[in-house]
């Protein structure tokens, strides 16, 4: 009985095919448009999250952080207390929590700054250079693609080794076609200082990555650009009598929840710093920051949503309207189907699944426009990027996916809608009089 009615609801959509489209279109409208919206939504979530956390999202900050007073009468005579070597994170430190929780930690990232310079060979062969001591993990950990050599290690920062990686900006500028893979390189500092140091790796400049460092809007010959040099290099070169860390990052495994390590490392470091009547050790990661913005995202999306979904609605008054239509040309159908013994229930269940694939249809092809819509979105987006900040393309990671929920929602929706719309029609054909409806004309 139920595929019977199915098929006469087909026949009978198909018999008046424009007016069936022209009945169906709120529904599409309604249904395409949750589904573009939606789409948007979860695309510029997975678009910010896998971006995010590709340059830093899966990284905890430690910093210290002066203990402050804990009452009015103290804050009035507190002097902000100076950063000793006693007070600063050691590596020893470091090492001990790394290898603690090997499950949840892999590495450090750091960076401080050293002194510009310049490296010059002649008049019109220089190079402008912006030297900062780094760990071997900032260099992955910030997606700097090294493109020829190798990248810093820890021997070279433990042996405070004079070797350094530059920008293929500057190798191209100052080397030429040569080589420059273990070369000297000469750099007199704003000092006054004078280093030679070796060049063990070139990496690939970034404006996206360095736009702070430098004007880009000069020259390539002019460019200032960074020169990577092992972190305890620079420690010694500035004449730092610490070598600790005031502040750095801590490098989580892929597979490690973001805040279980951010509570290890909390602890780990408060337990170190409890008796420290100066200083604190405060931990931070991006993850509670995403998950605000997510929210927020959701909550936008849910309510234009909302308001898209007023079109079905509007559909549904359609759906009904044309429904009534129906059974009144239908009027003769219905007296002979009841002259044949057809009962009230099944003239009403079979409008009912007429009103249910009518919506049900509709829905269907506003699922497959709202798709489509979201696709060439992204694609607009893509195109976007490349061709307006083209320097942050390698960066973003675009990611564009309709909501499965969404969709199985917007088909429940529609037939609900064809159940709402379609049972007044379809009850009103079911108390038709065998008599009066054999008679009509």
């Amino acid at each position: 009985m139920l595929f019977e009615n199915i098929k006469e609801a087909f026949t009978s959509i198909f018999s008046n095919k424009m007016r069936s489209v022209l009945t169906m279109l709120g529904i599409i409208i309604g249904i395409s448009a949750v589904i573009t919206i939606t789409t948007i939504g979860n695309s510029i979530k997975s678009t910010l999250n896998s971006t995010l956390n590709s340059l830093g999202g899966n990284s905890i900050f430690v910093y210290l952080e002066a203990r402050m007073p804990e009452s009015e009468e103290e804050n009035e005579s507190w002097d902000y207390p100076e950063l000793e070597e006693s007070d600063q994170i050691t590596q020893e430190m470091i090492d001990q929590l790394l290898t603690s929780y090997p499950d949840y930690f892999k590495g450090v990232s750091s960076y401080v700054p050293f002194y510009n310079g310049q490296a010059k060979k002649d008049k019109n062969t220089y190079a402008n250079l912006e030297a900062a001591g780094c760990t071997p993990n900032y260099i992955e950990n910030a997606k700097i693609e090294i493109i020829r050599g190798r990248s810093l290690t820890d021997s070279d920062s433990d042996k405070m080794k004079k070797v350094c990686v530059v920008s293929d900006v500057m190798a191209e500028q100052y080397f030429k076609k040569e080589n420059p893979i273990g070369e000297p390189l000469s750099v007199d500092f704003e000092n006054g200082e004078s280093i030679s140091f070796t060049i063990v790796g070139i990496y690939k400049y970034s404006e996206a990555l360095f736009e702070d460092s430098f004007d880009t809007s000069v020259s390539k010959k002019d460019r200032r650009t960074i020169m990577f040099l092992p972190y305890q290099t620079v420690i010694d070169l500035s004449g730092r009598e610490e070598s600790g860390y005031s502040n750095f990052q801590l490098i989580t495994n892929p597979t490690a929840d973001l805040a279980e390590a951010d509570e290890i490392a909390n602890t780990y470091f408060s337990s170190l710093y409890e008796k420290n009547p100066n200083w604190q050790v405060t931990t931070f990661n991006m993850s509670s920051d995403l998950d605000m913005i997510n929210t927020i995202i959701n909550v936008v999306t849910i309510a234009i949503s909302a308001i898209a979904a007023i079109s079905l609605i509007v559909g549904g008054v359609g759906v009904m309207n044309i429904m009534l239509v129906s059974i009144t040309e239908r009027t003769k159908e219905i007296g002979v189907r009841m002259a044949l013994g057809a009962n009230k229930k099944t003239i009403r269940l079979q409008f009912v699944i007429e009103a249910i694939m009518l919506c049900l249809i509709g829905g269907l092809i506003g699922i497959v426009i709202g798709i489509t819509n979201g696709l060439l979105l992204g694609k607009v987006a893509e195109l976007a990027i490349q061709s307006q900040y083209s320097q942050y393309a390698d960066y973003i990671i675009l990611s564009v996916h309709p909501s499965l929920n969404a969709i199985l929602l917007s088909l429940f929706f529609s037939m609900l809608t064809g159940v709402f719309f379609g049972f007044y029609p379809a009850n009103k054909a079911s108390k038709m009089e065998v008599i009066d409806a054999l008679r009509y004309e």
